[in-house]
């Protein structure tokens, strides 16, 4: 039966007949040596090892079998036995009447992100869904992991694994457990000489662990995790588990953020910890990956638990996981404090239902269908996937948006969308090893409101149209405005829009993206074009193009290339325009009361 719960105190003393050794000694060429134990029930005389192809919550095939390498098998009596690779990530191993087997390979890890694993000589990140085969048929199964490692060199350990054993800083390893293969996969584990810091909130520990290059204030971090626990929380009245983990990696060029029952991994810029008017979206991403403990890994489609990890696994409720899940982060982070109303209105209209108005593929697919599509669509975009693709995410979350509008205005704000999701939690709490099928959220959604909203809703999910923005926010006395960037300064000129992305290469200025129906798509500039001059004026960079186009009136004179010919066009350039939301000027007294509904913050206990 899947599960994914699991508190410590289970893993104490336990027996694993599946076992992984780990060893670290050739950290400094980004290499992990493991080596598999399986303990042989009766009449088993083959074992099938497979390696994942997928990380839970990363919709993408990334075969991290392409990073394993000398493998090799023997028995309990050092015997090598014959390997038969039958398929690209399964092994079969003959038995030959022994009594163990025994499997040795080597992971090349050097790729840091969030869902994959990153070794140096300084530190160890280890995602065992990158790296350990799972038995198949024997996932249900305890399972042990025994990391060797210099603990002079190394003195932090810290993972969502429970611990078995700690030997004594020596020869003996580290043992960690999990109770079946589902959990063990979901549990990253940082070795090295990292922060970590603890508070107890709901009866449990929380722990982050801060991993950077540079020192950095983890007590600053500290209170800001404790503050989004108690924000979140409360929306369900208390935690799921008894020890949960915050990951924070903070470099250069990272970013991103990963969703596991136990524990997230975020990263960020060094930026985001020392600089507070930047750290607004770090304190945004962790909001955004600790409501998925409830959201998506156990208020989670049917297609998501239990899963096959060698293969797609395609649901059209996407929307759901990661749609519902965007609109909380922001909300979320409003109300710990992190915003303020101001801040959150025009954030809400700018980067959220702004940015998806500047995506033409919103009217080329339904998010239903970009939900199931994400396998091939949201990790692999093309230049042109904007103008065929809306994301999940960003649609997704606009739509939630409306729905906790409308779920307001129709119960006269004695409902909202937070007592759909408490709905959805008690599914999970009753029938923890059944997901939800999209009909389940709807009734939830009927059950709370209406049939009225629940059939909006479904609309919005499943057409290509755009919602009427103005109406459904106007209940709240709230105004919907498309208007032009207004001047910053005297001195600048006021933004205009050409629908395109440029990138610069040695010099030279290339077309990355056109928005279809944009300027630029009107003058016939296409990917890959490369742009020269405007206006007669020579650019060498996608700033000196903004700078010459934008002081250069309502439309340039472009000089491009496409394949070695070049080839003049005109460029229209309309001015720029922004999205606001605002309250009106003399809203209702009931339009007031239910934007309070709205804009209420939650109260730590």
């Amino acid at each position: 039966m899947y599960s994914i719960e699991q508190r410590d105190e289970q893993l104490v003393g336990t027996r694993a007949a599946i076992r992984y050794h780990c060893y670290f000694d050739r950290a400094a060429e980004h290499l992990l040596r493991i080596r598999m134990e399986v303990d042989l029930q009766a009449g088993e005389d083959a074992v099938v090892l497979v390696l994942p192809s997928w990380a839970p919550g990363s919709y993408k095939i990334r075969d991290f079998i392409t990073h394993v390498g000398n493998l090799s098998a023997y028995d309990d009596r050092f015997c090598h036995l014959p390997v038969e690779w039958i398929g690209k990530n399964r092994i079969r191993i003959a038995t030959g009447g022994a009594v163990m087997v025994a499997v040795e390979y080597v992971f090349y890890a050097n790729e840091r992100t969030v869902r994959t694993m990153h070794i140096t000589r300084w530190r160890a990140f280890l995602f065992p869904v990158n790296c350990l085969f799972y038995v198949e048929g024997r996932t249900d199964e305890v399972h042990h992991v025994l990391l060797y490692y210099d603990r002079s060199q190394w003195r932090v350990l810290t993972t969502a694994l429970s611990p078995v054993t700690v030997g004594d800083a020596g020869t003996e390893p580290v043992v960690l457990g999990a109770l079946n293969y589902d959990i063990l996969a979901d549990s990253p584990t940082e070795l090295g000489n990292h922060l970590v810091a603890t508070f107890e909130a709901y009866g449990a520990r929380h722990e982050v662990a801060l991993i950077a290059p540079v020192s950095l204030n983890i007590e600053w971090l500290t209170e800001q995790c404790k503050t989004i626990v108690h924000t979140e929380a409360a929306v369900f009245g208390g935690v799921p588990y008894d020890r949960y983990v915050f990951f924070v990696y903070a470099g250069t060029n990272l970013t991103g953020g990963l969703e596991h029952a136990r524990c997230s991994v975020n990263m960020c810029d060094v930026q985001a910890l020392t600089d507070l008017s930047r750290a607004k979206s770090l304190l945004a991403l962790l909001c955004h990956e600790y409501f998925h403990v409830w959201n998506i890994k156990r208020i989670r489609p049917r297609e998501y638990g239990p899963f096959d990890y060698t293969r797609e696994v395609h649901s059209p409720m996407l929307w759901l996981a990661e749609g519902v899940t965007s609109y909380y982060d922001d909300l979320f982070a409003y109300r710990a404090g992190f915003y303020s109303r101001e801040e959150y209105l025009d954030l809400l209209a700018r980067d959220h239902v702004g940015k998806l108005l500047r995506v033409p593929g919103r009217h080329a697919m339904s998010v239903r269908d970009s939900s199931y599509l994400a396998w091939v669509k949201l990790y692999a975009q093309s230049p042109d996937g904007q103008n065929r693709f809306p994301s999940y995410y960003l649609k997704g979350g606009v739509l939630s948006w409306l729905l906790d509008v409308a779920i307001i205005s129709d119960t006269d704000g004695a409902r909202r969308l937070d007592d759909v999701l408490r709905l959805l939690w008690e599914h999970y709490r009753h029938r923890p090893e059944t997901g939800l099928t999209e009909d389940d959220v709807l009734n939830a959604i009927e059950e709370v409101s209406s049939k009225r909203v629940r059939q909006q809703f479904w609309h919005w999910l499943s057409s290509t149209d755009d919602p009427d923005i103005a109406a459904v926010v106007a209940s709240l006395g709230l105004e919907w405005i498309i208007a032009p960037v207004p001047h910053q300064s005297v001195l600048v000129p006021p933004p205009r829009r050409a629908g395109l992305q440029l990138r610069s290469e040695g010099g030279r200025v290339f077309v990355a993206s056109v928005e279809d129906g944009s300027p630029a798509s009107r003058a016939g500039i296409a990917v890959d074009d490369e742009i020269i001059a405007v206006d007669g004026v020579r650019v060498t960079s996608p700033e000196e193009f903004s700078l010459v186009s934008q002081c250069s009136g309502d439309s340039v004179q472009l000089l491009a290339s496409c394949d070695g010919k070049l080839y003049t066009t005109i460029l229209g350039l309309p001015h720029a325009e922004e999205s606001y939301l605002r309250i009106g000027a003399a809203p209702s007294d009931r339009a007031q009361r239910l934007l309070s509904r709205w804009l209420e913050r939650a109260i730590a206990p």
